[in-house]
C-alpha cells in the first residue's frame, strides 16, 4: 500500500484492532486498495439470496450454523500467534456475511466460547456469537468445533416480513414465500466470482 499497489489478503485481514488502524492508515495515503478474500459473498447462491431480500422492508433477522469439524493439531488455525485460531481467523467469513446480507454496520456483539468436553485447546474453538446492525437486523453465529459430520458444514436461516429463506453448504437454497418453496442448487462457492469481480474493479 505505501507503493500504491493493490492488495489481495486472505482472511483475517489481521488479528488486532492495532494492526487494523495501522492498515487502515495504510489504505488512507495509498493509491492503491485492499480486497480480503470473504468469497462467500461472491457465491451465485448470495446474490440470489441477497435478490431475495432487497424488496424485504424491515430488519431482518438470521442464524448461522458452522460445523467445521475438530482441529487438526497440524492446520495453520492451530498456530495461534500466526493466525489468531479459527475464530478470529475463519469464523470472520460468517459475520463478513451477515454485513453483506444486510447491506448494514454492526453496532454491537455479545459472544460466548464453548469449550470442548475434552482435548481442551489453549484458546477458544467454538463460539456463540450475536451481533446487532443499525437497521435493527440481528445475526446469530454458532462456529461449533463438536457435533457429528454427517451433519452440514455451513446451514445459514433467514427471517424476514413475509418470507424465510434457508441455504445449506452455499450449494442449495430454499426460499419459502406467499405459501410456496422455490428451490435452487449451485456448486460455486464464490471464489472465482470474487477473483473475476476483483479484476473487473482492478480493469475499471
Amino acid at each position: 500500500l505505501t507503493r500504491n499497489h493493490h492488495v489481495f489478503v486472505e482472511k483475517p485481514l489481521c488479528l488486532t484492532r492495532e494492526e487494523l488502524d495501522r492498515i487502515d492508515a495504510a489504505v488512507a495515503g495509498s493509491k492503491g486498495s485492499v480486497q480480503v478474500g470473504f468469497n462467500r459473498r461472491f457465491a451465485p447462491v448470495s446474490v440470489q439470496l441477497r435478490q431475495h431480500l432487497v424488496g424485504v422492508a424491515g430488519p431482518k433477522s438470521a442464524s448461522f450454523r458452522v460445523m467445521p469439524g475438530k482441529l487438526d493439531p497440524h492446520s495453520w488455525y492451530a498456530n495461534y500467534a500466526e493466525s489468531g485460531g479459527r475464530i478470529l481467523g475463519e469464523a470472520c467469513h460468517y459475520l463478513d456475511y451477515f454485513c453483506f446480507l444486510f447491506s448494514s454496520a454492526p453496532v454491537r456483539v455479545w459472544a460466548q466460547s464453548i469449550w470442548p468436553t475434552e482435548g481442551r485447546l489453549p484458546f477458544p474453538d467454538s463460539i456463540v456469537a450475536q451481533v446487532r446492525f443499525a437497521d435493527d437486523s440481528c445475526g446469530q453465529l454458532i462456529y461449533s468445533a463438536e457435533g457429528d459430520p454427517s451433519w452440514p458444514k455451513e446451514i445459514l436461516t433467514v427471517f424476514g416480513a413475509g418470507i424465510v429463506a434457508e441455504l445449506t453448504n452455499f450449494q442449495k437454497l430454499v426460499v419459502h414465500r406467499k405459501r410456496k418453496a422455490q428451490k435452487y442448487s449451485y456448486q460455486s462457492k464464490g471464489h472465482a466470482e470474487e477473483m473475476e469481480a476483483w479484476a473487473k474493479f482492478l480493469g475499471g
